[in-house]
Parts: C-alpha cells; structure tokens; sequence
C-alpha cells in the first residue's frame, strides 16, 4: 500500500472539512439566492472530499492488488511528484496568506505568473500578458459578472477611498 497515498487522501480530507466548516460560518444573507455564499466552497469541499475517497480507494487496491510496494527508482520519482505537489501546495497556501493584503487581482496575477514558472516556463513578456489577462479575466468573472466579492487589498487605501 503506498502510505503516501492514504496520508494525502487524509490530508486533502481535513482540507475538505475545514473548507465545509469555513463554509458554514459565512453569513446569510436575505437577499441570497437558494445557493448563497456559501455555496461555492460547499461545492469545493464536497469535490476535495470525493478525491479524498478515490485516492483512498485507489491505495487500497493497489495495495490489494499486490501493486502498493513502491522501490527501486519509483520511491525516487514518487518523492519527486509529492515534492512537485508541494511546492503547488505553497504556491495555493502563500496565495491565501496575501490575497487579503495584496488584493485579488494581484494576488492572482502572481498566483498565475508563479504556477507557470514553476511548471517550467520561461518568464517572459508573453507570460506576464497571460497572467495580466487571467487575472483580469478571473476578476470580471468572479467579482463582476457572478457578484462574488473579491478582496480589494491596499489598494482603496493607496487611492483615497
């Protein structure tokens, strides 16, 4: 059985939960539609929840199927992958500790400028207009079009508002 893989499935369990339970702490509103605020990362907890399971479910058989003993060259490049996860894992949780401060556009530009980079990709201008555009994109979408605030940062401050 690969423990790696039950550890994470655990892991992303108590992400799960600790989303839901966030989730229920958000307040109701009158003028809230059947799914409200929290629906979002009711949403998002749930689907953690699920991939917790299959990955679960997925060590078990494995392990059941006399296939969950990782040796040799594959522990090496398994160490690779969760090192490879968790620098996303930062990148997600460095995000959430600036979002606040920073504001969403920002914060997200950097979220995607760093994902990229971290994947592989050379910085570049091209790059830099793809994160201006996601981010840019992300905003009207969540802040404008679906009514979801996103957090304006220092940046009122800066401006006088």
């Amino acid at each position: 059985m690969r423990a790696g893989d039950l550890i994470g499935a655990l892991l992303l369990l108590l992400v799960a939960a600790g989303y839901f339970t966030a989730a229920g702490d958000i307040n109701r509103s009158a003028l809230a539609d059947e799914i409200g605020a929290a629906g979002v990362p009711v949403v998002y907890a749930a689907t953690l929840a699920g991939l917790a399971v299959a990955l679960a479910i997925k060590a078990l058989i494995s392990w059941r199927l006399g296939r969950g003993a990782a040796g040799g060259v594959d522990s090496g490049r398994q160490g690779r992958r969760l090192a490879r996860a968790a620098g996303m894992l930062a990148i997600g949780i460095g995000y959430l500790a600036v979002v606040n401060v920073a504001g969403y556009l920002l914060s997200m530009l950097a979220v995607i400028a760093l994902v990229a980079v971290y994947q592989g990709e050379r910085m570049s201008w091209r790059l830099a207009g793809i994160a201006v555009g996601g981010a840019a994109l992300y905003f009207v979408l969540f802040d404008r079009l679906l009514g979801i605030d996103t957090p304006a940062g220092f940046w009122p401050m800066l401006m006088g508002s």
